[in-house]
């Protein structure tokens, strides 16, 4: 029987790290009887253990109330944001944690604008209200100053802080059985849900404005119906370490969250609409991959249409290539139990496939479609790599392809001009738990530390310059001689050779040897080495040998006549200036405006957007290599920023003294060495 698809659920569980996600979910597995005990699900793999930090993004099964439920447990660090986003693109919705004690940190407002972007339902669930210092009510009115006023109380907790003793569900509990203390509170609160219910229907509202209250499979319908097309949000509370709410929470997730069909077609290339039908053609999505080194590969895919079964032939939609399904895997922690089909909405890990990868879509050779890729932030921290041994640098390529292979916030580039490998990642975090992975699984020894800056040089003023290359060492001879006029140009502008010799002072199958030289001089300029750009080089005249001259006198003519002119030209040191913002809390405005200040920036304007500071700047690169880690220690984690390359700029003309020593420096011990 295919797999009734309006009973499936697949939620993300996000939330600022320490909001108590991993907690919930592994409460709400033990409680749906999904494992034997609590902690079974708890953060298991070795780097997780060490750090206390989820790290990973995990699909956990349960069954509640006749539905297959797929909970992702995902990290709440910055540094580990490509899991969760990719955790957030298959959901069909999402459980958003609030730390009542911490009210909503930056990393929720983080959380909520990619949500928000990914177009996806969610429910709120406030935490902790068993702690000191929590206010349910006040969490809510901050919740709804911030997110909006859709987000309304499903529940209210009876009780405050350490006497906090049990949940009372507005569309559940009948108003007789509330607390006199709370009844007026009660009262208004199930108002606002069921006239929020209403909205979502002609005839329920209708009759709401009549007069005649709705019933609970009316409230229900209505709130599902809201949710489902992000007109509401429901606030549910409760605290995990009391098992209070946690059930309601289970409850809550089956009748309001969408199902995939709620959730309605994914697009794929070309405009297709591919419909959430178990009886159609097969299609998925892979949104993770893990590499093991005995196991192998792992990837989990999100079935979008279709019914996949083992030993199923599909087609790669985004490669082109064949693959076999596997076994269809179910992992609950450690454990994993094999499953006889996967219908829309449900997800699975399928090992030991030739040619798949993050990201791609696999389907029926029948209908052929191909996902769009996911949204994955960009890197922001950068550092240098260097291998201990030689057999560590033979192994650094293929810890860097398994990296990539399951990471797509991870880059790694090795610049031409520093002559560094140098990886990037989303944080100082993110970048030491790789490198310790690299340690234990393969066996790699790595160091890391700051990267040189990819420094480059160019002329400010117009110059000439000339060089004849005369070399006599008996026989034929060396011969070639040229005069050159350089130009600046415009920045990002590149090189330009021009040819204007007239007369035949050098004969035209020399002058392109003569732009050899000059390209060849680029490479490392007269300031301190780097190479040059943005100039143009015109050669003039000069004079040959009718014997003795040759592609390689002009070329070293060129060369040399091109230093010269750059010596008089007012060559100057280049630097990468980046284009950051950085969102923080009002509080620490002072503190980061200042700081950037202090590391040479120019704030190009400040923005008030989701509830956050967002100051737009650009800062030159040598002065962001530590940024993720020194703004999260500035604003107590509270921070945020993104980055990207804008231009070069000269360099400050004492800061340009300390590089041009410092080259010089590394140029002496290289030649002592």
């Amino acid at each position: 029987m295919p797999v009734d698809t309006t009973k499936v659920r697949t939620v993300a569980v996000v939330g600022h790290t320490g909001a108590g996600k991993t907690s919930l979910v592994d409460a709400m597995l033990f409680f749906a009887k999904a494992v034997p005990a609590r902690g079974s699900v708890a953060d298991n793999l070795t780097e997780e253990i060490e750090r206390k930090l989820t790290i990973h993004a995990k699909p956990l099964w349960l069954s509640v109330e006749g539905c297959t439920v797929t909970l992702l447990d995902t990290p709440g660090s910055a540094d580990f944001l490509g899991e969760t986003a990719a955790a957030i693109h298959v959901a069909d919705a999402a459980i958003v944690v609030i730390d009542a004690a911490h009210g909503i940190d930056v990393g929720t407002r983080r959380l909520w604008k990619w949500l928000e972007v990914e177009h996806k339902p969610r429910l709120i669930f406030v935490s902790k209200l068993d702690k000191e210092s929590t206010d349910f009510e006040k969490t809510v009115e901050q919740i709804r100053e911030v997110f909006g006023k859709n987000c309304i109380a499903f529940e209210l907790p009876l009780g405050k802080e350490a006497a906090f003793s049990k949940v009372l569900n507005l569309r559940t509990t009948p108003e007789a059985d509330v607390p006199e203390e709370l009844r007026d509170q009660f009262h208004a609160a199930h108002q606002s849900l069921e006239e929020a219910a209403a909205e979502q229907d002609d005839a329920m509202l209708e009759k709401y404005l009549g007069g005649t209250p709705l019933t609970l499979d009316e409230i229900t319908k209505g709130t599902h119906v809201g949710v489902a097309r992000g007109k509401i949000v429901p606030i549910c509370c409760g605290s995990v370490e009391k098992e209070l709410g946690v059930r309601q929470l289970l409850e809550a997730v089956v009748s309001l969250l969408p199902s995939p069909v709620d959730d309605g077609a994914w697009e794929a290339d070309g405009g297709v609409k591919v419909e959430p039908n178990a009886k159609a053609a097969f299609s998925g999505q892979v949104f993770k991959v893990t590499v093991d080194p005995y196991a192998g590969a792992l990837a989990y895919l999100r079935v979008v249409s279709g019914t996949l079964k083992a030993d199923m032939d599909v087609v790669n939609g985004t490669r082109g290539g064949k693959e076999r399904i596997p076994q269809l895997l179910r992992i609950v922690g450690k454990n994993q139990t094999v499953a006889t089909d996967a219908g829309p909405g449900e997800i699975v890990a399928l090992a030991k496939l030739k040619d798949t990868h993050l990201g791609d879509t696999l389907c029926d050779a029948s209908k052929q479609v191909k996902f769009a890729a996911i949204n994955f932030p960009k890197p922001v921290a950068f550092s240098a790599v260097h291998p201990h041994t030689q057999k560590d640098e033979e192994k650094i390529s293929v810890a860097i392809h398994r990296t990539e292979a399951e990471d797509k916030t991870f880059r790694a580039d090795r610049n031409a001009n520093t002559h560094e490998l140098v990886i990037a990642g989303m944080g100082d975090t993110h970048l030491a738990v790789i490198v310790d992975g690299w340690k234990r699984k393969i066996g790699v020894n790595v160091d890391l530390s700051v990267p040189k800056v990819d420094y480059k040089e160019t002329i400010t003023a117009r110059a000439e310059g000339h060089y004849k290359h005369k070399k006599q060492s008996g026989g034929r001879g060396q011969y070639g001689e040229a005069y050159l006029k350089l130009a600046p140009r415009e920045r990002a502008s590149g090189f330009e050779f021009v040819d204007d010799v007239v007369g035949g002072s050098i004969p035209r199958n020399f002058i392109p040897a003569v732009e050899k030289g000059c390209v060849e001089a680029m490479l490392a300029g007269t300031v301190a080495g780097y190479p040059v750009v943005d100039v143009q080089a015109s050669v003039y005249d000069g004079s040959y040998h009718d014997v003795d001259s040759n592609e390689l006198s002009f070329k070293i003519s060129g060369l040399q006549a091109f230093k010269d002119a750059m010596q008089k030209a007012r060559p100057v040191l280049l630097e990468p200036v980046m284009n950051i913002a950085v969102s923080v809390p009002d509080q620490y405005m002072g503190d980061i405006t200042g700081d950037l200040n202090h590391r040479r920036g120019r704030i190009m304007g400040v923005e008030s957007a989701d509830g956050l500071q967002c100051i737009k700047a650009q800062v030159p690169q040598s002065e962001m290599f530590k940024y993720c880690s020194e703004l999260r220690s500035m604003t107590g984690g509270r921070g945020s920023f993104e980055m990207e390359f804008s231009h070069f700029e000269t360099v400050p003309s004492h800061i340009a003294q300390k590089v041009v020593a410092e080259a010089q420096a590394a140029k002496k011990a290289a030649q002592e060495s």
